[in-house]
């Protein structure tokens, strides 16, 4: 009697596989329909009659555009003109920050209304964006290191050298376009290659001339620019092709910046004489700042870790169970659920991440939940149906005889020893989840690596915070492993596994 298989399709009336079937499928669908389904009937923001906040995006990292103070506030000359926007037009302002590289595509899929984050018009965005007139105009700007190894004295003799710039850039895109025989290297934000530079691991970096004079006098680094100004650029504000009516609105409003002089006054603030200063800011940016920063970022990462593992391991059992069970009217069920496992196990998780975000129009949190949590339960179900076929096969028949139904033998016999087996496995799924949610941070959530960024942005000092976010995250994972191992042999002295 104890050699009987546990998932043989012959225990059992037909009806236990139809109700095993009904209530997995179901599970399955009702879980995901209820995260996608509030994105599909969400209504716009505000009450009736009330107009909606301007949502505007830009990435938090671009000092002196839009940065944290030492007060842990987000500001910068972008985030005044956003402000000041907004309020001409009778609407309150609501900025968010997202990576530069995917902030039109979050634009384009109408994440936010507008982007005020120093966008330079070029054709190629043209064709799918509405720009307003510009707002100021810059230019782009070779720099190299003070020490000059390679003799750089313009653009011209960077030929089959490293450049830096950062992804999405225009810088990038002329560089790659009038310079094919320089070596661009592309980073996620300025303070990487000023790293890289000051290591002399790249040969110099094109960005904003204004920019880069003024993030490398804040960083105290050895750079100088050479050479002339490599092209000119007007800064504008796209909004997208439908929003014609909204584009009017901004324009009249920069018109009257201009005329009123606040625009003169906003850019005096930042880049006048009497500019706000933030020569100290690496001490400046007291640690009780940081410390909230990065503690408050951190409890948003454990929070999303917690809720997608929780969504996870609801979704993994069934998931589970159809896994196991493949022939008769659980076969078209179980060839899904092993197509999407397959699938999601050979899917990079940021790709699904913006499919989810941008595809499905989901909220960030809704969005970095869903993913994880789906992520969770490709590689959780794999490890419950390990377990429930390590289950000694006997026991489905023994307590059948006993008389008890389907849905009693697998709560009380086969799952309880399945789950034991399962557990070491699962918590090193906890682990890599823990350690995935860092990838939320692209869709502008504000976890533990966003808010170092930004604290980089102005401090300047990566190597210090990105110690202190892996010390963090070591804290809470390495006692993880610890314990699944710890379970793991204790499994084993118990004879649960195999030894």
């Amino acid at each position: 009697m104890r050699e009987i298989l546990l998932h043989s399709p012959t225990i059992g009336p037909k009806r236990t596989a139809m109700q095993t079937a009904r209530i997995c499928g179901w599970t399955l669908a009702m879980a995901v329909l209820s995260c996608t389904w509030p994105a599909l009937a969400q209504k716009p923001n505000g009450a009736p009659g009330q107009k909606r906040p301007l949502t505007t995006a830009l990435t938090g990292k671009f000092p002196p555009f839009s940065y944290y103070d030492q007060n842990g506030a987000l500001a910068g000359f972008d985030v005044d003109v956003s402000r000041e926007i907004a309020r001409r037009l009778g609407r309150r302002p609501r900025i968010v920050t997202i990576e530069w590289d995917g902030i039109l595509a979050g634009l384009l899929a109408g994440k936010y209304d507008a982007i005020v984050g120093s966008m330079a018009i070029t054709e190629e965005r043209a064709k799918q964006v509405l720009f307003s007139d510009p707002y100021y105009e810059s230019g782009a700007q070779l720099f190299v290191h003070r020490d000059n190894p390679d003799k750089i004295y313009g653009i011209a003799e960077c030929g089959g050298l490293k450049v830096g710039t950062v992804l999405g850039e225009t810088y990038q895109h002329y560089l790659d376009q009038h310079h094919p025989g320089i070596e661009v290297t592309t980073f996620k934000s300025s303070v990487e290659y000023f790293e890289m530079l000051d290591q002399k691991r790249i040969s110099g970096f094109v960005t904003d001339r204004l920019v880069g004079a003024w993030q490398v006098k804040q960083a105290n680094r050895p750079f100088v620019p050479v050479g002339d100004m490599l092209y000119r650029e007007r800064i504008a504000i796209p909004v997208r092709k439908e929003d014609a009516k909204l584009l009017k609105q901004i324009n009249r409003a920069l018109a009257q910046m201009h005329r009123d002089g606040t625009m003169a006054r906003i850019r005096a603030k930042y880049f006048g004489l009497h500019a706000t200063s933030q020569e100290d800011d690496s001490e400046g940016f007291s640690s009780g700042t940081a410390f909230r920063k990065l503690s408050k970022g951190f409890a948003v990462t454990l929070g999303i870790a917690a809720a997608s593992l929780t969504f996870g391991f609801l979704l993994a059992i069934p998931c589970a169970l159809l896994l196991t069970y493949r022939n008769g009217i659980m076969a078209p069920l179980h060839t899904a659920a092993r197509t999407l496992v397959d699938f999601l196990r050979g899917t990079p998780v940021l790709i699904q991440l913006f499919f989810v975000w941008l595809g499905l129009g989901l909220p960030p949190y809704r969005a970095a939940v869903l993913t994880l949590g789906i992520n969770a339960m490709a590689y959780m179900a794999e490890v419950i149906r390990a377990g429930l076929m390590s289950v000694p096969p006997g026991q489905a028949l023994a307590a059948k005889a006993l008389g008890l139904n389907w849905l009693q033998r697998f709560r009380h016999v086969i799952w309880p020893q399945a789950f034991r087996i399962a557990v070491p496995p699962l918590m090193n799924s906890v682990v890599a989840l823990i350690k995935d949610t860092a990838l939320v941070a692209v869709i502008s959530i504000p976890e533990v690596i966003r808010e170092a960024q930004s604290i980089i942005s102005i401090t300047f000092q990566p190597r210090k915070y990105y110690l202190i976010i892996a010390v963090m995250f070591f804290v809470v994972t390495f006692p993880l492993m610890k314990m699944a191992g710890l379970l793991e042999r204790r499994m084993k002295q118990k004879g649960y596994a195999d030894a």
